[in-house]
C-alpha cells in the first residue's frame, strides 16, 4: 500500500508543505535549499551563464560606439539565446523552491523542450528593450545631460526588469496567451512593487560587483554564476505567485493518483 503525504497549506505564502515538515523562511529557506540542491544549480547556472555571455559581449562591442542598429540585431538574436537558457535556469530553481523531486537532467530537457519557443520570444523582445536603455543612460551620462533625463532613465530601466522578472517567472509555471502573461506581470510588478524592486537591486548589485571587482570575484563567478542572483529574484517572487495562482496546489492535484486506475 502506497504511503500518500498529508500537505498543508503556509498560511504567508499559500504554499504546500508536507505536515510536520514547515518550510523555513528567509536566509534558512536559501541555505537549505543552496544546501540540498547545489548541484542541480550550479549546473543550470553555468550553461545560462555560457549561454548569457554573447549577449553581454554585444552590449560591450557596440555600446561604446552608439551602434544602434547592430546593437538591437545583435540583442534580438543574444536576447533569445541567453534567454531560452536562463529561462530553464529559472526553471530549475522553481522546482527547489517548491520541493518537486526529480533527475536533473530528465527535467532540464523536459523544461528545454516546452519553454523554449516562449522564452526565446522574451529575450528577443526584452534583450534589446533592455540594451537600448542602456545605451540611452549610456549616451546621456557621457553627454552630461540634466539630472532629471537621466534619473528617468535609471527608473525606465528599473520598472523595465521589474515587469520583465514578473513576467519570466510566470512562462515556466503557467501555459497562458500572451495577453494574460502581460496583464499578471503588470497586476503582480504593482501588487508586489517592494519585492520586484528588490529582486531588481539584488540583480544589478550582483552585476555591480562583478564590473568593478572583475579579479577579486572571477572565482565566484564561476561557483555562483546566474544561479545565486537568479535564486534570490525567485525566492521573493514566488510567493505573491503561488498566492494568486495557487501553483502547488494544481501540481499536487495533477500529480494524483487515479483512484479508479
Amino acid at each position: 500500500m502506497k504511503h500518500f503525504e498529508i500537505y498543508k497549506k503556509d498560511p504567508a505564502t499559500g504554499a504546500l508543505y508536507p505536515e510536520g515538515q514547515r518550510r523555513k523562511k528567509g536566509l534558512a529557506r536559501i541555505l537549505e535549499i543552496v544546501v540540498r540542491d547545489f548541484w542541480q544549480l550550479l549546473g543550470s547556472g553555468l550553461i545560462a551563464t555560457a549561454a548569457t555571455l554573447p549577449y553581454g559581449l554585444c552590449i560591450m562591442l557596440f555600446l561604446p560606439s552608439n551602434a544602434l542598429g547592430p546593437l538591437i540585431l545583435s540583442c534580438v538574436v543574444t536576447g533569445a539565446l541567453a534567454s531560452v537558457f536562463g529561462m530553464n535556469l529559472l526553471d530549475t530553481i522553481l522546482r527547489c523552491l517548491r520541493d518537486e523531486a526529480g533527475f536533473w537532467s530528465f527535467q532540464y530537457k523536459k523544461s528545454l523542450k516546452n519553454n523554449t519557443l516562449p522564452a526565446a520570444l522574451f529575450g528577443a523582445v526584452f534583450g534589446p528593450l533592455f540594451a537600448v536603455d542602456l545605451a540611452g543612460l549610456s549616451l546621456a551620462v557621457r553627454r552630461g545631460q540634466s539630472v532629471f533625463q537621466v534619473e528617468f532613465l535609471v527608473i525606465s530601466i528599473i520598472f523595465l526588469l521589474g515587469f520583465a522578472l514578473n513576467l519570466a517567472i510566470q512562462i515556466p509555471l503557467m501555459q497562458l496567451p500572451v495577453s494574460a502573461l502581460l496583464k499578471n506581470a503588470f497586476l503582480l510588478f504593482r501588487g508586489n512593487l517592494g519585492c520586484s524592486l528588490m529582486a531588481v537591486a539584488a540583480l544589478i548589485g550582483y552585476a555591480a560587483l562583478f564590473v568593478l571587482l572583475p579579479a577579486t570575484l572571477s572565482f565566484l563567478l564561476i561557483v555562483s554564476n546566474l544561479w545565486l542572483p537568479m535564486l534570490t529574484v525567485a525566492f521573493l517572487l514566488y510567493g505573491c505567485v503561488e498566492r494568486n495562482f495557487s501553483i502547488e496546489s494544481r501540481i499536487l492535484q495533477g500529480n494524483a493518483p487515479n483512484p479508479f486506475l
